[in-house]
């Protein structure tokens, strides 16, 4: 389903609910009889939602920021990938391939299975980190007195150390979510503006309708927004591995055309 599709639904359910909730309340005390508690219930009204409206723009602000930071790691990961692939080719045929062989499996290995857990929030396996070793190893094992050589040996070497760190911050950016202390504000906070809000009086039954209608229909955006962008690589924000596959494909053009 379109994620447009799913916030509309979320917003409807949610403005019926609270219709409901404001019709069933009107039968026992109707908003225009509640006119005495505006007073001190607007205020109470106005510092709530201020303090709620703070809390809840600090939470899309640090999610959307999350999102992006993923998204630009994933390509600083993969442009380094690039990288050692170019630089492999400093070394002995064997060695080359065995490096690039190995950057191929890694580049894989992150788009066919740590793709998919990091989308289910599920544990990753330490194939990844056991491919690093394979592009380490036959740089490590190499020797040469040309410093020219040893400067791009010592590219792959640095390129493969940069790709590990690229990796640890993807996979701690994939499990960083609000956590469940947030959440025990947000919901909370919007049930005791929902709350707050049926108190005051209005002019009119149909008013006392459109007032909590929008208000609770917003909230419920603005939640439903928090919950989408909460795991960059899961839910409706979910980053995609495009720059892994466009890797892919600069790995074939270095074998094709510069090899």
């Amino acid at each position: 389903m379109a994620i447009w599709l799913q916030g509309l639904l979320f917003f409807l359910a949610v403005v019926a609910a609270a219709s409901i909730v404001v019709a069933l309340l009107q039968k026992f005390a109707p908003p225009t009889s509640r006119g005495h508690n505006n007073e001190l219930g607007t205020t109470l009204f106005e510092l709530l939602t201020v303090l709620y409206a703070i809390v809840l723009a600090f939470v899309l602000i640090t999610a959307w920021e999350d999102k992006n930071e993923a998204g630009h790691v994933t390509y600083q990961e993969a442009n380094q990938l690039v990288d050692v692939y170019w630089q492999a080719s400093a070394l002995e045929p064997a060695e080359r391939d065995a490096v690039r062989a190995a950057v191929r499996d890694y580049t894989n290995e992150v788009i066919e299975a740590e793709w998919p857990a990091m989308r289910d929030q599920e544990d990753v396996s330490s194939e990844g980190l056991l491919l690093l070793d394979r592009m380490r190893a036959p740089v490590a094992g190499a020797q040469t007195d040309d410093d020219v050589t040893q400067a791009r040996l010592d590219a792959v070497s640095a390129g493969v150390i940069a790709v590990e760190e690229y990796r640890t911050d993807r996979l701690f950016t994939a499990q960083r979510g609000l956590g469940p202390v947030m959440w025990t504000v947000l919901v909370p906070g919007a049930l005791l503006v929902f709350a707050v809000m049926l108190t005051l009086g209005t002019p009119t039954r149909k008013y006392q309708f459109v007032l909590v209608g929008l208000i609770s229909g917003m909230v419920a955006l603005m939640l439903f927004a928090a919950y989408q962008l909460e795991y960059p690589f899961s839910r409706g924000g979910a980053t995609e591995p495009a720059a892994y596959e466009t890797a892919i494909e600069r790995y074939d053009i270095i074998d094709a055309e510069y090899s």
